[in-house]
């Protein structure tokens, strides 16, 4: 179909119309991945160490001692898992929510859709989940990829009385880890209980050599107990603030990256219509040459 010279000239105007949008909506994308990637670059060093100091104090246990603190209870028999599946509320951030609901789906196929209980932070994965008869237990949307150290630790309350009063005998966290050069990647993570990383497996906590684990000892004092109830709570805080800031960077890094994409595509477009306008422009100028020519021969016969 050709189009006319007026079709052409609408269609330019339409797409530079859609480009001003994007480019918009790209300029402030950025501008919140730039305030949660410094949030999440300067809290992140704080709760690796947090974490690592845990690990030891953990490691240094002996399997007995492990019942000092009931968020290291691992339940032999795990009728109930929760997970908390981390989605954005708002779309036009290209896949992003999809390979999250992607890893929350085979987590789910793999331990039966009857044993979970789910918490959906965001309003995809809410839908997406309420619509396929998955129990939810608990919605948090509304957040629009807003973080508040508030919002993490309701959450984190919320995860954590759920393990405590037996709702869930693991509790689970699907979400994004964002990472260097603007790269993210989905996981399914255990947030409760807590567990001593084992060796080999990868991980963003650091942890001693495992030839070396076994070698340290630590003396507790007041005591490992008063310790451990000090320490975890602010280990389970901090860790969920991490988590929500790892999302939210991630969510605003894809979403940033679909809009410059977008805008990509319509600056290619308009330069397309461009060269189609002035081809039909030049063509329209032909045929008025050559009809005032045909008719300056016909007067002349």
């Amino acid at each position: 179909m050709i189009l006319s010279l007026r079709q052409i000239k609408r269609r330019i105007k339409s797409v530079e119309s859609t480009k001003k949008i994007t480019r918009a909506m790209q300029m402030v994308s950025t501008a919140k991945f730039k305030r949660s990637e410094d949030v999440l670059y300067t809290g992140r060093p704080y709760y690796l160490k947090l974490d690592s100091i845990l690990q030891k104090l953990i490691i240094s246990l002996k399997p007995e001692e492990l019942g000092v603190h009931p968020l290291l209870e691992e339940r032999v028999e795990k009728k109930n898992l929760a997970v908390c599946v981390i989605t954005s509320d708002s779309g036009l951030c290209s896949v992003y929510n999809n390979n999250i609901i992607r890893v929350a789906e085979d987590f789910i196929a793999q331990h039966g859709k009857e044993k979970i209980k789910l918490v959906a932070i965001g309003r995809k994965g809410f839908a997406y989940f309420a619509k396929r008869g998955v129990k939810i237990a608990k919605s948090y949307v509304g957040l629009n990829g807003r973080y508040s150290p508030e919002a993490a630790d309701e959450i984190s309350d919320y995860l954590v009385g759920m393990f405590l009063g037996g709702e869930a005998d693991e509790v689970y966290i699907a979400h994004t880890h964002f990472g260097a050069t603007m790269r993210y990647h989905t996981r399914v993570r255990k947030f409760l209980n807590i567990v001593p990383h084992a060796p080999g497996v990868r991980t963003t906590e650091p942890k001693e050599p495992a030839e070396k684990q076994g070698e340290i000892e630590f003396i507790a004092d007041p005591d490992i107990e008063k310790i451990l109830k000090d320490l975890i709570p602010r280990y389970i805080s901090v860790k969920m603030r991490l988590i929500l800031l790892d999302a939210f960077t991630s969510e605003h890094s894809a979403r940033m990256m679909a809009m410059q994409a977008a805008t990509d595509n319509a600056v290619e477009l308009i330069d397309s219509l461009t060269m189609l306008r002035n081809k039909a422009r030049q063509a329209s100028i032909t045929g008025e040459v050559l009809q005032v020519a045909t008719t300056a021969e016909a007067l002349k016969g």
